[in-house]
């Protein structure tokens, strides 16, 4: 399993003519590696995922494949939240593919309200 902590993102969004089918979302991540290779990261959102898997690793990218109906989630956490961790399962040994792919927090106080005391 590999994590990567993200102090940076960019977002940004397209439309393909000859290819309905192409991604329509994607985020930009770029951070450290807490375990695993993956310094940065691209997570592309496809109107129909492309793959039977989320993704993959090339060198220290994590890229990962999601459908459309992710992003939301994925930009309102990167946004709103601090710290970020993106976490992945790769297969089995020599394998790039990418089984699980998760974005999320760090511990956090409950019920903390509007004002982050992690901001």
């Amino acid at each position: 399993m590999g994590t990567l902590n993200v102090t940076t993102y960019s977002v940004g969004t397209n439309r393909s003519r000859a290819n309905a089918q192409a991604h329509r979302f994607f985020l930009s991540l770029e951070g450290f590696a807490e375990s695993g290779a993956a310094t940065s990261a691209i997570v592309y959102f496809w109107p129909t995922q492309p793959t039977d898997t989320v993704g993959y690793v090339a060198g220290n990218l994590l890229v990962g494949m999601l459908d459309d109906a992710d992003f939301a989630g994925w930009y309102d956490i990167l946004r709103s939240e601090r710290p970020v961790k993106v976490t992945y399962v790769e297969g089995s040994a020599g394998e790039s593919k990418v089984w699980h792919i998760s974005v999320g927090t760090s511990s956090e106080g409950v019920g903390e309200g509007p004002r982050d005391p992690n901001a």
